[in-house]
């Protein structure tokens, strides 16, 4: 178990630069393309963006480090929580994806569908592969009932309240469903309590220190990540 975890660090670690890159390129209001120059001096970063332009010295975003360091915590988690079963490869595979979106939301408060919807078939397979590999643990049919159940529900709360939830939630909360039903119906319900438990005490903090006014809205998608990665750590 322990060697599953420090691999599984080690893993997320190495996904910073890759991550970063997609922070960069991917942080651009909804219908724009693609970012592949400095917004400043136009240079074209050679290789993996590290932070800043080689050209003018802008920030691109956050830190491969703090990339590094999110990731490797998100991956140590998953592993931790799952063990050394073959399902431990699609919660490897998707806490780096997350651990971008959760940056990218909170920068420019989006979820590309880039990142949500190439991840549903990835999981969606490793969980296949792990259920026929070990039918006495976890299942996928709980897991997509949860993916569905919280889809739906969320796309009901987007519709009653458009301007604090979006589609971009909707799609990442099904992915989130799969991690989590796959687990157990009490990870779903960890999950989504720790979600708006957290979201609700970040409001609070913005409030009271006048970064936010109550008009203002903020990302979701963090605090659904942020929410699972808890459950998963918290919950036997």
């Amino acid at each position: 178990m322990g060697l599953l975890v420090w691999l599984g660090a080690a893993f997320g670690a190495l996904s910073g630069p890759f991550l970063a890159r997609a922070c960069w390129s991917l942080s651009v209001p909804s219908g724009e393309p693609r970012r592949t120059r400095c917004q400043d001096c136009g240079a074209a970063p050679a290789g993996l963006p590290r932070g800043r332009c080689s050209g003018c010295g802008r920030c691109l975003g956050p830190a491969v480090w703090w990339l590094s360091l999110s990731a490797a915590a998100a991956c140590a988690v998953s592993a931790l929580r799952v063990g050394p079963h073959p399902a431990v490869i699609a919660y490897l595979a998707a806490a780096p994806v997350l651990t971008a979106l959760a940056w990218i939301d909170a920068g420019v408060k989006r979820l590309p569908d880039v990142l949500t919807l190439r991840l549903y078939p990835v999981l969606l397979a490793a969980l296949l592969a792990a259920q026929l590999t070990d039918r006495h643990h976890g299942s996928l049919l709980r897991a997509l009932a949860a993916m569905a159940a919280l889809a739906v529900g969320f796309y009901a709360l987007a519709l009653l309240s458009p301007g604090a939830l979006g589609l971009g939630d909707v799609k990442l909360v099904g992915l989130l469903g799969l991690l989590l039903g796959w687990l157990g119906w009490t990870s779903v319900a960890a999950g989504g309590f720790l979600a708006f438990a957290t979201a609700a005490l970040a409001s609070v903090a913005l409030l009271a220190t006048r970064r936010a006014g109550r008009k203002d809205t903020i990302p979701f998608g963090p605090y659904l990540i942020l929410g699972t990665l808890l459950a998963l750590a918290l919950h036997p």
